[in-house]
């Protein structure tokens, strides 16, 4: 029986499922912190109106 030393051509396919796998869990992470945040600022009033207040900085870091 000859040994099979070719892996490379089903290599990519076991790590291209585990980058999806990865990036499914973050967006349920991200998801689910928004989600709490959401909830955290709907309790506090005060909260709630600095956070609205505060306008995102959409360039930061783009050296724009």
């Amino acid at each position: 029986m000859t040994a099979i030393t070719d892996t490379a051509k089903t290599a990519p396919a076991a790590r291209t499922a585990s980058a999806d796998q990865l990036l499914r869990d973050l967006a349920f992470v991200l998801r689910m912190t928004r989600r709490v945040k959401g909830e955290l600022l709907a309790d506090r009033p005060e909260a709630a109106k600095k956070a609205a207040r505060k306008a995102p900085e959409l360039a930061a870091g783009l050296g724009v």
